[in-house]
């Protein structure tokens, strides 16, 4: 038990649905809140900011001690989860995700918040559309995503709860 939460997971997700209120403001990737949300990771107003907030999320789960690098990019996401043998094409409530434009160019990222079947998964992200259909929206939301094998691949990173096996 974590707290008042039964898992990592169940805190984890508690923190990310803080954040559904936010909303861009005078223009794209702009706003009081996703520049704070920017800030947090050297980036600039107007730049994308799905990194950033899985970054500010994690941050505050882990006390400050994320296993991942605090980081505006999707790719450095990536290429941190390969370097450690995270990746993984079966996903678990907590795991993040990330859309691939190739093996080596992630273009989105956020929070498994369900495994609802094999094929369908409970999302929540920021810099994402209300219904999930872009990867550069207005908002922080929780929608179902669609698994398309090559297309999608799972960070199963370190948390309390969660044993790892690295790849070979």
């Amino acid at each position: 038990m974590i707290g008042p939460f039964q898992s990592f997971e169940d805190a984890l997700l508690w923190i990310a649905r803080r954040f559904l209120f936010v909303r861009e403001v005078g223009g794209q990737n702009r706003g009081i809140w996703v520049n704070m949300i920017q800030k947090l990771t050297q980036n600039d107003n107007g730049d994308s900011w799905c990194a950033s907030w899985v970054s500010l999320v994690l941050g505050l789960a882990f006390g400050g001690k994320s296993p991942l690098p605090r980081t505006a990019s999707c790719d450095v996401i990536l290429a941190t989860a390969r370097k450690e043998g995270w990746l993984t094409s079966t996903p678990s409530v907590g795991d993040l995700f990330l859309l691939l434009k190739n093996p080596n160019d992630a273009h989105h990222v956020g929070i498994v918040t369900e495994v609802k079947n094999a094929t369908v998964i409970g999302t929540i992200a920021g810099n994402t559309s209300e219904d999930g259909t872009s990867s550069n929206g207005d908002r922080v939301a929780e929608h179902d995503m669609t698994i398309v094998p090559g297309k999608i691949i799972f960070v199963a990173y370190p948390r309390p709860g969660l044993t790892l096996s690295k790849a070979a």
